[in-house]
């Protein structure tokens, strides 16, 4: 068995890639892309609206003039589209969602209406996460967020790094002293996941702040980061997986997705 193991891993390291003519239509459908998320934390709920894109890394349309609202069945909240920033509407004053109620979104643009429906889950326990000092130099790096597979508690983090106040690096832009990362606790272990491309090593000084957020999430919406890792993160790994449509909960003729994620939140500086 270990000889067999070993003539399979041969085949795949060795195998070639055979050049190929054939053209991918493209066909731009002009969908409304939604990216929307409320949370328990009292602020102004944003939804984001944007049309699809037919070729690569090219810049999204933003959407203006729709109407939106959302309601728990008991209130109704209503957006307003921020005249600075096209595409993007908030809430007319803050609010919080809460779990165990069904939230229903409806957006009316162009003479059409869309609809989606979301509800929020309860957060699993928080840790703060862990980092370490480089071997090769006085910098830092993150060694542990949280555990890639948890098969009860799906959790997004998203963990934004700040340094422009460190003696050092205040001359330097502050958005060269910025970082941002995303990770994800999933209730799967993909091959892709285990395989994937390696992901750059982002350094910092002692005296960074960090800012640290998990968010929980609802099955349907672990479906769709899964499902959208698998497309960007994963892409370019030893095993890719095969390319399909990211699932939405929007209705026909829109895409993306609108959820509701309870949210803990975090600060701490490297000492």
């Amino acid at each position: 068995m270990k000889k067999l193991f070993f003539y399979v891993i041969i085949v795949l390291l060795v195998g070639c890639e055979k050049k190929s003519d054939h053209l991918i239509k493209s066909e731009d459908l002009n969908l409304l892309v939604v990216d929307g998320m409320i949370t328990n934390e009292h602020a102004p709920q944003t939804i984001r609206l944007t049309r699809t894109v037919s070729e690569l890394n090219a810049v999204p349309q933003a959407v203006s003039g729709a109407q939106i609202m959302l309601s728990d069945s008991i209130y109704n909240f209503y957006f307003d589209e921020e005249p600075s920033n096209p595409g993007v509407y908030q809430t007319h004053w803050p609010f919080f969602a809460k779990t165990n109620v069904i939230y229903t979104l409806l957006i009316t643009v162009g003479g059409k209406t869309y609809t989606a429906k979301t509800y929020m889950v309860d957060i699993s326990s928080f840790k703060s996460l862990k980092y370490q000092k480089n071997t090769s130099d006085d910098l830092y790096h993150i060694v542990w967020i949280g555990n890639p597979y948890d098969a009860v508690h799906p959790a997004m983090f998203q963990i934004s790094l700040d340094w422009s106040k460190v003696p050092g690096y205040t001359t330097l832009d502050p958005s060269t002293c910025k970082a941002t990362l995303y990770y994800y606790t999933l209730p799967t272990l993909d091959v892709g996941e285990i395989f994937a491309p390696e992901i750059q090593q982002i350094n910092f000084p002692l005296g960074t702040r960090i800012y640290e957020k998990k968010y929980s999430m609802n099955p349907e919406y672990t479906e769709f980061i899964r499902a959208m890792i698998s497309e960007t993160t994963w892409k370019g790994g030893l095993f890719d997986s095969a390319p399909a449509n990211v699932p939405t909960n929007m209705s026909e003729g829109a895409i993306g997705f609108f959820t509701a994620c309870e949210v803990f939140s975090d600060s701490l500086v490297v000492q």
